[in-house]
């Protein structure tokens, strides 16, 4: 026994001439045992009991004068004793050594003097006893830690074995997937593994014995059938001469589809921002065909050869227009005129149009919510997504069905700002249409707003519809949300905000002038070449002195290098360098009385406060216009 490892002893006996044979035994071992001596039960209690030293081994004779050696043998705690007894009897042995005594000596001069040994092997052994008893409690506490931890873990837990099924599942995959444990002990890993991902599993299951250690992202089918995402560790271990692979997993589909949805919103926003730039081109050229088209028909007579193709192309125009103005819808780029709406009142203005638009196997439900707050809104616009998803609900339900329109007032929490992370916290109007139809696959739901995607026929629609909604929802800051599976219908949900003050109504536009001509002086901007070279020669046909520039700087040169008084300034709202509505500014200190009237493609949302219908925003003309409605406006505007 080490000298560093010195231990205490507590001798009781109340034989004081046994006490000092006993002492002279242990003097020879000073360095390996410090004794004391306890005369009575009650003395050796109260030692024990003050727990300094903590004794190594007690040893005890068996007759006391206040009770027995073996009586601290009680069952309440475990102490290494060892017992003497005067009596060299069999019976007493065998007592004590089923009390829990480590030995037990009969009294003598010889068993005094190899005391010392007893006491070395019985603290030995009481040593490896109480290291035994600290392993297994530790053991134990393991065992219930590693109970407590997959027992009430959210994360998956799973060992599987080198023939790569499951041997361990804890209890969390009823949460996660909708299985009881045991449904899955035996079981191939694979069979529930998404077909697109079982290659990657021959990929992660080298790389994890290789590495030993390797992570791995995969779908796994729920029990109901749906999938769900898993970001998982996992870790070879050898253990009796194989191999286990410890799976420690976590369910981040949530994470996964937010994800989606970011992405899908920042796609959208680009083919938006394209779009609406295309939109614009195409509306530049749209007024110089309408435009053209209509001087031709005013310079032939009716029943001239060219005057129905002339009409075609004007109808193919009017076409072309709309197909524009949808684009600028997606786009966010289309003139928008707000103003204070219910919803309710506006849903049940339009139930009859609705109906006709259906056909007679589907049934029209709509569910207006008592109280519905109200929202800024252009009527014109929200009745134009309101058209385009009963039209999609209605083609999603060949055989008839239940169309429903329902609105609420909601205030979105952290749990639907998770599920719509750009939907802002505070208080919306819902707006949700539903149908029973064949609904989407994945794939469909997650293009669904992409400007013409469609899954109809070649000429069955433009994919436009949707792609509209979207441009027009996030025009109005809302936000617009679509679940739907195959077979199980489909939800359009939009959210607009609460009004919280009253917007102007829109002035309404000017109306024709009995002779729109006039010999004001008009500063025309344009950096279309074709849109400007058209727009001058119109106004001129009706009388009006036109300065033409190609841009804001050249028109600001013009008028500070002449003596001309401008009346009107008609100005792109988009050009390079300088916009229509800061040209306007410069110029407005040189000719305070100047009106403006703006021409635009799309409104520009970079200077959302003038858009047409703001307060104080100069009109606007859209593109693609006529020469009749370009000189009626000018006309107007130089009136007002």
């Amino acid at each position: 026994m080490p000298v560093t490892n010195a231990a205490h002893l507590l001798l009781i006996e109340d034989d004081d001439a046994h006490v000092e044979l006993i002492r002279r035994a242990f003097e020879p071992w000073a360095v390996y045992f410090h004794l004391s001596v306890a005369n009575t039960l009650s003395a050796a209690r109260a030692a024990l009991a003050a727990g300094m030293p903590e004794y190594d081994l007690i040893i005890s004779d068996w007759r006391l004068p206040d009770g027995e050696g073996l009586d601290l043998l009680d069952g309440a705690r475990q102490l290494p004793l060892v017992l003497m007894t005067s009596y060299g009897n069999e019976r007493v042995a065998v007592e004590a050594m089923r009390a829990g005594a480590l030995d037990y000596i009969v009294k003598s001069d010889v068993s005094f003097a190899d005391l010392p040994h007893v006491a070395q092997r019985a603290v030995r052994q009481w040593r490896a006893v109480r290291e035994q008893q600290r392993m297994e409690q530790a053991l134990r506490e393991s065992e219930a830690r590693y109970r407590l931890i997959t027992q009430n873990t959210s994360d998956l837990i799973a060992i599987v074995d080198e023939q790569r099924c499951f041997r361990y599942v804890s209890p969390s995959i009823t949460v996660l997937l909708g299985y009881a444990p045991d449904e899955l002990i035996g079981v191939d890993v694979l069979v529930g593994l998404h077909p697109d991902d079982r290659p990657l599993s021959e990929r992660y299951w080298r790389e994890v014995m290789h590495q030993m250690r390797t992570t791995a992202t995969f779908r796994y089918r729920h029990a109901s059938g749906s999938w769900r995402w898993f970001e998982c560790d996992l870790k070879a271990v050898l253990q009796d001469g194989t191999y286990s692979l410890i799976v420690v997993g976590r369910d981040i589909t949530e994470r996964r589809e937010l994800e989606a949805r970011l992405l899908q919103a920042q796609k959208m926003d680009a083919i938006g921002r394209l779009a609406g730039g295309v939109a614009h081109d195409f509306n530049n050229l749209l007024a110089v065909i309408t435009g053209c088209t209509e001087l031709a028909r005013q310079t032939l007579d009716a029943d001239h050869p060219a005057t129905p193709e002339l009409i075609e192309i004007q109808k193919a125009t009017v076409r072309a227009a709309a197909l524009t103005r949808q684009l600028l819808a997606f786009a966010r780029r289309q003139a928008f005129e707000p103003r204070l709406v219910n919803l309710n009142t506006l849903i049940l203005d339009m139930e009859k149009l609705l109906r006709r638009l259906i056909r007679e196997d589907i049934v029209l439900r709509t569910l207006p919510a008592p109280g519905l707050w109200l929202v800024h809104a252009d009527p014109g616009q929200i009745e134009q997504v309101i058209v385009n998803l009963a039209i999609n609900a209605r083609d999603a339900m060949p055989h008839g069905g239940f169309l429903t329109i329902a609105t609420a007032n909601i205030v979105s929490d952290d749990a639907l700002t998770r599920t719509l992370p750009t939907l802002n916290p505070g208080p919306y109007v819902q707006l949700a249409v539903s149908d029973t139809g064949i609904g989407m696959t994945d794939e469909v739901r997650r293009r669904a707003f992409e400007p013409f995607f469609t899954t109809k026929e070649a000429g069955a629609g433009t994919g436009l519809g949707l792609a509209t909604c979207y441009g027009i929802v996030a025009q109005h800051q809302g936000v617009i949300d679509l679940i739907s599976s195959e077979g199980h219908g489909t939800t359009v949900t939009i959210y607009l905000p609460r009004a919280e003050r009253r917007v102007a109504d829109t002035p309404a536009d000017a109306t024709a002038t009995a002779d729109p001509g006039g010999t004001e002086t008009i500063l025309l901007v344009e950096d279309d070449p074709a849109v400007r070279d058209l727009t001058a020669r119109v106004l001129r046909a009706h009388g009006y002195t036109v300065i033409e520039a190609a841009d804001g700087d050249t028109a600001i040169r013009v008028v500070r290098s002449g003596s001309v008084s401008v009346q009107l300034l008609l100005s792109d709202h988009v050009m390079p360098h300088m916009g229509g509505v800061r040209l306007a500014e410069h110029l407005a200190g040189m000719f305070p009385h100047l009106k403006v009237l703006m021409m635009s493609g799309y409104a520009d949302e970079s200077t959302p406060t003038h858009v047409a219908g703001a307060p104080g925003a100069p009109p606007v003309l859209q593109k693609p216009f006529t020469p009749t409605m370009l000189v009626r406006q000018v006309r107007a505007v130089l009136d007002s």
